[in-house]
């Protein structure tokens, strides 16, 4: 069931571009019991001239994602933030998808079943970031400022989800979508 779908992003026109993301409830494969929250950021690669085989390398896309959640008993509504990041190998010219899933617990405990409020996707390439633009971002983040906070004030209050938007190759999904899913850089820990 797709729960929301935001178009015309773009990032840097000549290397990535991303073009839609979609956030989605899904079951995971194999009857694994309940549901998962994905988003999926599609990338559109076009490697400059002379890139070497044809390819950008190092693509690294950072998602920021905050959810309003119900007030807890005599409180108010709240926010909730994750975060995660991976970095692609390579890309070969045209389309690549980069998913971030949250487990079906937490889809359970906080009632996931909607976009959330607030996102943010980053992108790099070879380690240098490519700008911050305002198409990268949800449409209630209209300012430069605003985008410039939820991405400071975010990543303070995501910190202490930290490892909990997975990205697929760490997720029951890591065999899904074969086609359209690139192969990453492995950084966990030993």
């Amino acid at each position: 069931m797709a729960l929301g779908e935001f178009g015309g992003l773009s990032s840097r026109a000549e290397e990535v571009e991303v073009t839609a993301v979609k956030c989605l409830n899904v079951r995971a494969p194999h009857g694994s019991p309940g549901n998962w929250w994905e988003i999926s950021a599609a990338l559109v690669v076009k490697p400059t001239a002379g890139s070497i085989g044809q390819m950008v390398g190092r693509v690294r896309v950072g998602c920021l994602v905050g959810f309003e959640l119900p007030a807890l008993a005599g409180g108010e509504r709240r926010l909730e933030h994750f975060r995660a990041e991976v970095e692609c190998v390579a890309l070969d010219a045209g389309r690549a998808d980069v998913r971030f899933y949250l487990p079906p617990e937490l889809v359970k405990r906080y009632q996931l079943h909607a976009e959330p409020k607030y996102w943010g996707l980053e992108l790099s390439v070879g380690g240098k970031p490519l700008p911050a633009l305002k198409s990268a971002y949800s449409a209630n983040l209209v300012a430069a400022e605003q985008r410039k906070n939820f991405q400071t004030r975010g990543a303070v209050l995501a910190a202490p989800n930290d490892g909990v938007l997975l990205p697929q190759f760490l997720t029951p999904f890591v065999y899904e979508y074969p086609r359209a899913t690139p192969s990453f850089v492995r950084r966990e820990a030993k």
